[in-house]
């Protein structure tokens, strides 16, 4: 994927690994818009706020960044939370509760916002961002390992739905 003079919009870019692929990006001389709830901490690049966890966040994010940005081409939903999990404890359940809708209806909320745009375009990245612990348990942290491997899933069914649209499809598997 050429990733110079592309307008990018990283949704969970505002650290970490997305802040990293949002300066890389910038650096090739694309256009980078990062999205999360924190922007605050985001200095160097344009941003937007975005709860993945709010669907109307996301359609008003959405609006946002296709009235300044209409020529957008790359979208990458990679927001997530890791949290420790004891099954033993049944209160366990308010993790999982935390981390399936950041982190699997996160990714499927802020694709579903934008594939239109990408279709209407003729083409464009979608990029998602699951794990390798999607594909190993992880006893630590049961339900981040169960939700990554939703969004590994999740590609895949899009990437056959979308074939021939002109919209590349691509995963992402830290630390891989």
């Amino acid at each position: 994927m050429d990733i110079c003079n592309r307008t990018v919009l990283i949704v969970g870019g505002t650290s970490g690994i997305g802040l990293g692929l949002a300066r890389r990006f910038a650096a090739a001389g694309s256009t980078v818009i990062v999205g999360g709830r924190n922007t605050g901490t985001v200095e160097d690049l344009e941003t937007v706020e975005i709860d993945v966890t709010d669907p109307a966040s996301v359609i008003r994010a959405r609006d946002e960044v296709l009235g300044r940005h209409p020529d957008l081409d790359v979208v990458v939903t990679m927001s997530g939370v890791m949290l420790i999990e004891d099954l033993r404890d049944p209160a366990h359940s308010a993790q999982a509760e935390a981390t399936i809708p950041v982190n699997l209806l996160g990714t499927i909320r802020v694709i579903d916002a934008f594939t239109p745009h990408l279709i209407a375009r003729g083409g464009g990245n979608l990029i998602t961002v699951s794990s390798g612990i999607a594909f190993l348990p992880f006893p630590l942290m049961p339900t981040y390992g169960a939700s990554k491997a939703g969004v590994h899933a999740y590609t895949e069914s899009l990437r056959a739905q979308l074939d021939g649209t002109g919209i590349e499809v691509t995963e992402l598997i830290p630390p891989a």
